[in-house]
């Protein structure tokens, strides 16, 4: 997803978020939920996950980076 540019034919939805989320595409889904919650301020369930997932995104970078160390 980090290649997606202004202008590109893509709808960020909230099934995508969750789908991303489920397969463990934390960074991605934090990124869709980002986009969600900017476009709907008021949407406390979009923050709290968005909350949720930074933790979970720091820990994946956390994870591959230790994995390339042992490479």
């Amino acid at each position: 997803m980090s290649n997606i540019k202004a202008g590109d034919d893509i709808f960020f939805t909230l099934t995508m978020a969750e789908v991303l989320e489920k397969q463990g595409l934390f960074e991605d889904a934090l990124m869709v939920y980002k986009i969600l919650a900017d476009t709907n301020p008021w949407d406390t369930a979009l923050k709290s996950k968005i909350d949720t997932l930074k933790g979970l995104a720091a820990k994946g970078r956390g994870k591959r980076a230790t994995a390339q160390r042992a490479d």
